[in-house]
């Protein structure tokens, strides 16, 4: 289906968007170079940290609207792990979905899967993570300058699938400016016999003129992992690969470049003998061109092609799971009228997904066109309040090649803001909005076993747009030497989509004398009921729903100055459930931790402990989870560096206290790595 089609949108989405999207930031202190770092210790201000996922990228995260965390810096050399839900699980309001140690998608305030978007420089990774929780995030946590994540609904300037929110990482493919010769980063660690990690890692961009070229290159092994008392994890070793090379031209215009990115992934499914091999090639285009037009502050765009292809399998593939994406995106700043400053744009994307293999898929090949448009506005009512509201049209229509009907939806997202700062210290931010969602294409057509799960998924092609009504209040302490940020939320869903066992007695096909025993239904790879059968017969349903919870984080200096130690404690909580009152399943459970942090001008520490409560308010068919209290701990020590030089050796301990840690958010309940440590040296030039 030709774009042309979704023309007719264009004009009456573009006439009635008002968009509100600016983003809030907890934001922690950040090192400046080795000659400032002595006046920068003894400061008690937030470094201000630019979100490139805000609708304004000039603005002050932590004067924005709607809940944002940023990691980066020394920070997420810390926090790094083996995938980005890995890297962000201890942050509040944010878990991970784990399937061994190859798979960890982000959860946001309990939603996972279609409803978070995981991109990369604002464009989507066009993988199959959403199909399956096996499917592992083709974006690589160690190629990331810094990862945003925009929690609660962010449909207004991404779309469908950031009806949860959004992880954006950033990465420095495409160079924005020219350095003056070369500057990079290189990373090398190693692990215990626990993960039995090796990674290397290599980030350059050299510039002439006002030419840039960036090369990275990783390559990271893990072994099979040892769970908690040195349980071995069987088949859960990984081997990735990531590398990509990248050139811009730029000036005091703007700048434009493209790239050319790799990334491979083979990883085991723990208790089982498949494996699955990932590969998907990327080009991407992207520019920021300013006063392009009377009137035109700044125009961005940005565009990427991907080729996708995973297989699963024992030791030859017998699936294969093939996506081809295309994205664009259009965003024009334009100058301040009446006191408004505002964005608009379009954006769209062509998805050509296939499954196929020994057996037939059971998700169909399926060819998914979107277009939408929108519009960002905000404006300053006095020195103290500021207002924004917004709105965005999109339309996709799926069309399936076999026997299952095509579908259309027009989800349509409203949102409106508002912000007041009270004295230099505290901003308090408020947001509501309705905001819908098109349904992904294994929620409308899954029917039949899938193997890696051990699941047999039946869809629902009537499925209509799912809506949230959402309510978000802010209140966050910015500067000053005790510093925080806490939020409250409240979504009502109408029709929301979800994964349920079922308790029929029959065949997956309806077939069969009903007979409910209180047992989730196991099925054989025909379909057919059978109590030991091999496969848990799973189905898309809709109901209404409610999501409500909050998270804080609370920060105070107990030494100021150069040799700065802060104590934290965070924490969090959401609750889900349907209208009936039966719980939702796959929930994260409340958490609460604290921490210590120190930094000076050589040293570096932090230690944290997370204690999440057992999930006892598990959804029916679903076993509960017990509490468990992850400790981690990170040393660091600055080296002398020779001229813009800085080299950081560290050590890095997750789950000293060697506890059973299994997620509820996890479809797999197979238990974390136990005891580890790593040894890494990082050094920037």
């Amino acid at each position: 289906m030709a774009y042309s089609k979704y023309a007719r949108l264009l004009v009456p989405a573009a006439g009635m968007c008002l968009l509100g999207a600016g983003q809030p930031l907890f934001a922690q202190p950040q090192r400046a170079n080795d000659n400032d770092r002595d006046s920068a210790a003894q400061s008690t201000l937030l470094a201000p940290i630019s979100v490139e996922a805000l609708a304004f990228d000039d603005q002050d995260p932590s004067q924005a609207i709607e809940a944002a965390t940023v990691v980066t810096g020394p920070e997420l050399v810390r926090k790094r792990g083996q995938s980005l839900g890995a890297t962000l699980a201890d942050t509040p309001g944010i878990s991970s979905a784990d399937f061994g140690q190859g798979v960890g998608r982000p959860v946001i305030r309990g939603q996972s899967g279609a409803r978070v978007r995981v991109q990369e420089n604002g464009l989507a990774s066009a993988d199959v993570s959403t199909l399956s929780q096996d499917h592992a995030v083709s974006i690589d946590p160690y190629s990331a300058r810094q990862v945003e994540v925009l929690k609660g609904p962010s449909t207004l300037l991404y779309g469908s699938g950031a009806i949860g929110g959004v992880v954006n990482v950033v990465t420095d493919r495409i160079p924005m400016t020219a350095p003056d010769g070369i500057t990079g980063e290189a990373t090398l660690e190693r692990g215990d016999s626990t993960l039995g990690q090796r990674l290397q890692r290599l980030d350059v961009t050299g510039g002439i003129g006002d030419f840039a070229l960036n090369v990275q290159g990783l390559k990271r092994l893990t072994d099979d992992y040892e769970a908690d008392n040195s349980r071995l994890i069987d088949n859960s070793a990984t081997d990735t690969d990531t590398y990509s090379a990248g050139s811009s031209y730029s000036g005091d215009w703007g700048y434009v470049g493209g790239a050319v990115s790799h990334f491979g992934r083979e990883y085991g499914i723990p208790g089982e003998e498949a494996q699955i091999r990932l590969t998907q090639d990327r080009y991407d285009l992207k520019g920021e061109v300013y006063d392009v037009a009377p009137g035109i502050k700044r125009l961005e765009f940005s565009g990427a092609y991907t080729d996708y292809l995973h297989t699963e399998g024992e030791e030859t593939p017998e699936a294969f799971f093939d996506n081809k994406e295309t994205e664009f995106r259009i965003a024009a700043e334009h100058a301040p009228v009446a006191g408004f400053t505002g964005i608009f744009g379009v954006q769209g994307f062509d998805r050509d997904f296939k499954a196929y293999g020994e057996e037939e898929s059971f998700v169909p090949a399926t060819d998914t066109q979107s277009l939408a448009a929108f519009w960002v506005e905000q404006r300053p009512l006095d020195d103290n309040w500021t207002v924004q509201g917004g709105l965005r049209v999109e339309y996709q229509e799926q069309d399936t090649s076999e026997d299952r009907s095509d579908t259309d939806h027009t989800p349509i997202s409203v949102s409106l803001g508002a912000k007041r700062t009270i004295g230099d210290h505290y901003v308090f931010t408020a947001t509501a909005g309705r905001y819908e969602r098109a349904p992904a294409t294994e929620e409308l057509y899954s029917f039949g076993p899938h193997e890696a799960t051990l699941t047999y998924e039946r869809g629902n092609g009537n499925f209509g747009e799912e809506a949230a009504n959402s309510f978000d209040l802010g209140l966050r302490r910015i500067n000053g030497r005790l510093r925080f940020d806490t939020s409250l939320f409240y979504t009502k869903y109408d029709d929301y989509i979800y994964q349920r066992s079922v308790d029929a007695g029959v065949d997956a096909d309806g077939t069969g004398t009903p007979a409910s025993d209180g047992i989730a239904d196991r099925v054989n790879e025909e379909g057919e009921f059978a109590p030991d059968g091999e496969f848990l017969l799973i189905d898309y349903a809709a109901a209404d729903a409610t999501f409500y919870g909050g998270e804080a984080e609370v920060g105070y200096d107990l030494i100021e100055g150069a040799h700065r130690l802060t104590a934290r404690v965070l924490g969090d909580y959401v609750r889900a459930e349907l209208d009936n009152d039966t719980n939702l399943p796959r929930i994260t459970p409340g958490r609460y931790g604290v921490g210590l942090d120190y930094d000076s001008k050589t040293w570096l520490g932090s230690v944290e402990a997370l204690r999440a409560s057992r999930q006892d308010n598990e959804g029916p068919l679903e076993d509960e989870t017990a509490g468990y209290t992850d400790l981690t701990a990170f040393v660091g020590y600055r080296l002398a560096g020779y001229d813009d030089t800085e080299t950081m050796v560290y050590l890095r301990g997750d789950n000293l206290l060697d506890d059973e840690i299994v997620r509820s958010t996890s479809f797999l309940r197979v238990a974390q790595p136990g005891r580890s440590v790593i040894a890494g040296v990082n050094v920037k030039f």
